[in-house]
């Protein structure tokens, strides 16, 4: 009898331990479920806020279309560039419009206009030279290496997390996974864009990216930059009024190829929105590539991080 009692017993802890354990996982279970949920909840607000925010920006691009009416000398979207911020229920965004002309498309850009560039951000010759090897190799269809460059063989030798897209970048952070990038990088990589006009506007573009083109060295880039200060150039005259006399000579041998590519207004800008949801850490970053034709303001492509 004694012996049952006992036995008994034990079944009844184990009983009860074994309700606690399934206890504990049940309340796991529901508090794991629970967190997951909002952390999509979040992330869905944190998204539509971001939308949100590329909407005002769109909104603040369409207005500056219609207040600069029938001004052929205004540059319409010149004034919206720059930032702003809001909140949309619990979340709040920020963004930023950059006019798409003050960069260098990575994808249009030749090796050596990306050679100069790098030059600009303090690369050495060699260095710059071999950097835009390898980007051009990285965005070619082929596997067949530059002098200096590198392909696939190379990056897997040398055990790349990345190997090259032989295609067009589509997000500069692609270019990180490049084979030995200099210290200039972090200098280069917020001057280039994807998917633009890959035009240069000589009012919003650096000196840098200036110097990136042909014919224009850092004294001509330098006063470019100087003049715009005191009015817009607003055509080709108005650049090479702008040059110091030991420059012009150069820009005016360059001037089929450099005119080619320049824009005097804002035509395309990036956008960039950023949101996250107050009461927590998630966050969601939206972009966008937006063109003025007419008096109309077209998303040609977004993009969600």
């Amino acid at each position: 009898m004694t012996a049952r009692r006992g036995i008994a017993l034990l079944a009844a802890v184990w009983l009860v331990v074994a309700i606690g354990a399934l206890s504990l996982e049940v309340s796991w279970l529901t508090r794991t479920r629970r967190l997951a949920t909002l952390n999509a909840l979040e992330s869905e607000q944190a998204r539509s806020a971001a939308i949100a925010g590329l909407a005002h920006a769109r909104g603040r691009l369409t207005r500056a279309l219609g207040a600069a009416g029938n001004d052929a000398l205004a540059d319409p979207w010149g004034a919206v560039l720059g930032g702003a911020s809001d909140t949309l229920g619990t979340a709040v965004y920020a963004f930023e419009v950059q006019d798409d002309g003050a960069l260098l498309d990575v994808n249009r850009a030749t090796e050596a206009m990306l050679a100069r560039l790098f030059s600009a951000c303090g690369a050495d010759a060699r260095d710059a030279t071999a950097a835009a090897a390898h980007i051009a190799d990285w965005r070619d269809a082929d596997n067949v290496r530059r002098v200096g460059g590198a392909e696939r063989d190379d990056y897997l030798a040398a055990g790349a997390r990345m190997l090259p897209a032989n295609a067009e970048v589509q997000r500069v952070s692609e270019l990180d996974d490049l084979l030995n990038l200099p210290r200039a990088w972090s200098c280069v990589r917020p001057l280039l864009t994807v998917h633009g006009a890959g035009l240069v506007n000589p009012n919003t573009a650096p000196s840098e990216v200036l110097q990136a083109l042909p014919g224009l060295t850092a004294n001509a880039a330098q006063a470019i930059v100087a003049a715009r200060h005191a009015g817009r150039v607003r055509e080709w005259r108005d650049l090479l009024a702008a040059l110091p006399p030991g420059s012009r000579a150069g820009v005016e041998r360059e001037a089929d190829a450099l005119q080619r590519l320049l824009v005097y207004e804002t035509h395309v800008v990036h956008v960039t929105s950023e949101a996250r949801v107050a009461s927590g850490p998630t966050s969601v970053v939206a972009e966008a590539l937006m063109q003025r034709m007419g008096g109309t303001v077209f998303t040609a492509w977004r993009s969600f991080r």
